[in-house]
C-alpha cells in the first residue's frame, strides 16, 4: 500500500466533507421548536430528521419521505493476526564436529503486523424508516523479517534467512436497512448480501554459504485463499448523551458465506557440498477449488457526534470507535511437502504444511459522513 497516496486521499475526502458541512451551515435560522425527539416537521403528516429537534417551517419542498443519497468513509488502524492454516519447519546443521553450526526454524504460519483498513459506503434513503446501502472494505498488508527460531542458533553460519508474508482481504455488501426509534435509542436493523475474498501466503527463503564448503538455496512456502458470497446481518444503535451532540454508538454484524478455497504447501531446494554432487529437489501439494465456508463476526463500540444540516434532512457525523473482526474458514484439509537429506557434512530437514487460514483484527476506527 502506498501510504502517502492513502493519507492524501483520506485528507482530501475529509476536507471535502468538512467543507460540504460548513457550506450547509448547520445552524438553522430561527424556527418554532416544538419537541426534542429527533425529528422536525415540514407540514402536517411529514417529518424529517434534523439536529436532534423537531422544528416546524424549515423545509418547504423536502421532507423525510423524499429519497436522498448519503455517503460515509472510515479508516481503521488495526492490529493484524492472520494465519495461513499451516506452518513451515526448517533445520540445518554442519556435522564436521559436534555443534559446529546449526539453525532450527518454526514459522511460516501467517502475518502479525499493523495496518490500515479503509471502508466506504453509499446509501439511498427511501423514506423515514427505510434505506438501501452499499459498502466496501479492504485490507492489504505485507511484511518481511527474520523467521522465528525454535532454539537459539549454535555456531556461525553465513546464509541469509528471510520470511515474507502477504495478506489481501476485502468485502462488498449490499443491504437493506430498517430504522426504529424505541425511547431515546435509534436502532438500524440490516440484512443483505456479502461477497468476500481472503488470501494469505508465507514464504521462507534460505540462501548463501552455510559453512565453508557448504552452500544452501531453499524456498519453502504455504498459503490459502477463499472467495465466496452469502448473507450479512446485524444491528446498529445510537443513544444521545445528555444534551450534547455526542451519542453512544454500537454495532454488531455477522456473515455466513459459501464459496471455494485454495491451499498449498511447497518445498524446493538445492544444497551443494564439494566434492559431492548437489542435492536438488522440489515438491508441491495443493487443494484447489474446494467447497468451503467463511463465518465472520464484527463489532464496534464508540462515540459519535451528530450535527444537523440546514439544506438536507440529514446529519453530518464524526465517529471514533473500537473495532474487532473475526474471520474463520471451514473446509477440507491439505497435506504438505518437504525437502531434506544429507550431503557431505551438511544435513537439511524441511517441511511446509498447508491448511485453511483465519484472521482476527482489532483496532481504532475513525469515520465521517452523512447519517439521519
Amino acid at each position: 500500500m502506498d501510504l502517502n497516496r492513502f493519507f492524501v486521499s483520506a485528507l482530501a475526502l475529509l476536507a471535502f466533507q468538512s467543507g460540504f458541512v460548513l457550506g450547509m451551515d448547520p445552524t438553522p435560522p430561527p424556527v418554532d421548536i416544538v419537541s426534542e425527539d429527533g425529528l422536525f416537521v415540514d407540514q402536517p403528516g411529514t417529518a424529517t430528521y434534523h439536529g436532534d429537534r423537531r422544528i416546524s417551517g424549515l423545509f418547504s419542498r423536502r421532507d423525510c419521505r423524499d429519497p436522498y443519497w448519503y455517503v460515509g468513509t472510515e479508516f481503521t488502524f488495526v492490529d493484524i493476526d492472520a494465519q495461513t492454516g499451516g506452518q513451515i519447519t526448517l533445520s540445518q546443521s554442519d556435522n564436521t564436529a559436534p555443534g559446529v553450526a546449526s539453525i532450527s526454524i518454526l514459522d511460516g504460519n501467517g502475518l502479525s503486523d499493523n495496518g490500515i483498513a479503509p471502508r466506504l459506503w453509499v446509501g439511498r434513503r427511501l423514506g423515514e424508516r427505510w434505506a438501501v446501502q452499499g459498502r466496501y472494505w479492504n485490507l492489504s498488508q505485507n511484511g518481511s523479517y527474520f523467521p522465528n527460531l525454535v532454539v537459539p542458533a549454535t555456531g556461525t553460519n553465513f546464509a541469509t534467512y528471510t520470511e515474507s508474508d502477504r495478506l489481501e482481504a476485502y468485502t462488498i455488501d449490499v443491504e437493506g436497512i430498517r430504522s426504529f426509534s424505541p425511547g431515546a435509542w435509534k436502532i438500524d436493523a440490516f440484512v443483505g448480501a456479502r461477497h468476500a475474498s481472503f488470501g494469505i501466503d508465507s514464504q521462507i527463503h534460505a540462501f548463501g554459504v552455510f559453512t565453508t564448503g557448504n552452500f544452501t538455496n531453499l524456498f519453502l512456502a504455504n498459503g490459502s485463499s477463499f472467495d465466496g458470497t452469502g448473507v450479512t446481518y446485524g444491528l446498529t444503535g445510537r443513544r444521545k448523551l445528555g444534551s450534547s451532540h455526542a451519542h453512544f454508538y454500537g454495532t454488531v454484524r455477522g456473515a455466513a458465506l459459501s464459496g471455494h478455497s485454495d491451499s498449498y504447501g511447497r518445498s524446493a531446494g538445492a544444497i551443494a557440498s564439494s566434492p559431492s554432487s548437489p542435492l536438488i529437489g522440489a515438491a508441491t501439494v495443493t487443494r484447489n477449488n474446494a467447497d468451503s465456508d467463511l463465518y465472520m463476526f464484527e463489532t464496534q463500540l464508540g462515540i459519535e457526534w451528530n450535527y444537523g444540516l440546514r439544506c438536507l434532512p440529514a446529519n453530518y457525523f464524526f465517529r471514533t470507535a473500537y473495532e474487532y473482526q473475526d474471520w474463520n474458514i471451514v473446509g477440507p484439509p491439505t497435506g504438505g511437502a518437504g525437502f531434506g537429506g544429507t550431503i557431505g557434512e551438511l544435513t537439511t530437514n524441511s517441511f511446509s504444511s498447508a491448511g485453511l487460514g483465519d484472521m482476527q483484527l482489532h483496532g481504532i476506527a475513525f469515520a465521517t459522513g452523512l447519517t439521519w
